[in-house]
């Protein structure tokens, strides 16, 4: 028979390709059939030899088929919301992008009331804006404009907001009492300020007179036209702004508060040292929004001085409605919206690229 020694044990039943076959036959159990008693079991085999040890099914093969479960999970559930954001985004669509699209269209064409038929002129509107000398006293009015009217919002409405925030007797009342004006429509209210600093007999006209003090034509002259439209802005506004502050105020953490004041803080040190980083992404909403609405406005420079004296208070936006429907050029009137449509997004991106460095943010 031999020698013994040269007897040796039979190689176990191991080829390469026997545990990738297995591997694939247990992923297409588990896609497609009952995975309870694979995921119950641990499949494991021993060989002696070089290829001694134990593989075992990968855990993301077993989870595939509960991976698969929650993906279409959520695509049901995308859907759905998809569906119930469809009314808001037709309406965005149907009334924002889609006539924005037909403004910029239409500011490269000319019609006029004497050429009804649109005349295709390029960027030429575009080049008679850049050399418009009331365009750009347009351009200058609306920055002074929203500058006025941001600034002065803010610093009252924070004002009143600090107070109310004291928790005075009567704090229901006197919130209520300041945010009336704005839901007064400007026209109404632009009416009112119109009679009331009418140089004649306007009520503002017979208290200086009583008080013998010169009567100012405030509509009337170019130095404060500008400014009364500013202050009559602000009273319509300051209510809105105070509640913003207000709400945010209501919102720190007193026991910051109370902490600051046991280590000997005063009032205003925490006012400005706590209170005021906290409040920073309610003043970041106000200034943002205090731009675009004063870039807006409309109403009251309509009513009391339709863009003038000698158009001391024309704004971009009159300046718009005057080329449009005044002097019928509507592709420099589309023109002039596409030019306030871009220096507005600049700014407002402006603010937003700036925020990070006051703004607080929990984060």
């Amino acid at each position: 028979l031999g020698d013994t020694d040269s007897i040796h044990e039979p190689r176990p039943f191991s080829f390469p390709w026997v545990k990738s076959l297995s591997t694939a036959i247990v992923i297409v159990y588990f896609r497609t059939g009952n995975t309870s008693s694979f995921a119950a079991s641990k499949l494991s085999t021993n060989t002696q030899g070089r290829e001694e040890g134990e593989w075992a099914i990968d855990s993301r093969v077993v989870s595939l088929k509960k991976t698969d479960r929650i993906h279409s999970k959520k695509k049901r559930r995308y859907s759905w919301e998809w569906l119930f954001m469809l009314p808001g985004l037709v309406t965005v669509m149907g009334f924002f992008l889609i006539p924005a699209g037909y403004v910029v269209y239409l500011s490269l064409f000319r019609s006029t009331i004497e050429q009804p038929a649109a005349q295709y002129v390029g960027v030429r509107n575009y080049g008679e804006l850049l050399h418009s000398s009331d365009f750009g006293s347009a351009i200058v009015h609306t920055i002074v404009f929203a500058v006025g009217v941001t600034i002065l919002v803010i610093a009252c409405g924070l004002m009143l907001a600090a107070l109310l925030d004291k928790g005075l007797r009567g704090t229901n009342l006197y919130r209520s009492v300041f945010f009336l004006p704005y839901v007064v429509p400007l026209v109404s209210s632009g009416i009112a300020f119109s009679w009331l600093l009418q140089p004649q007999y306007g009520f503002v006209a017979v208290v200086l007179r009583a008080l013998g003090l010169p009567v100012v034509n405030w509509l009337g002259n170019v130095h404060t036209a500008l400014l009364s439209v500013i202050m009559v802005t602000v009273w319509e506004y300051l209510g809105f702004y105070m509640l913003i502050f207000l709400s945010a105020m209501q919102g720190v953490d007193v026991t910051l508060k109370e902490a600051a004041a046991v280590d000997g803080a005063n009032k205003i040190t925490v006012f400005w040292k706590i209170t005021m980083p906290a409040i920073t992404p309610a003043l970041f909403f106000a200034a943002v929004f205090g731009v675009i609405q004063s870039f807006q406005a409309f109403d009251q420079i309509y009513v009391m001085t339709q863009g003038g004296p000698a158009l001391a208070t024309s704004t971009l936006t009159y300046y718009i409605f005057s080329q449009g429907f005044q002097f019928f050029d509507f592709g420099k009137a589309a023109a002039a919206s596409v030019a306030m449509m871009v220096i507005l997004g600049t700014l407002t991106a402006s603010q937003f690229l700036f925020s990070r460095r006051w703004v607080v943010t929990d984060q």
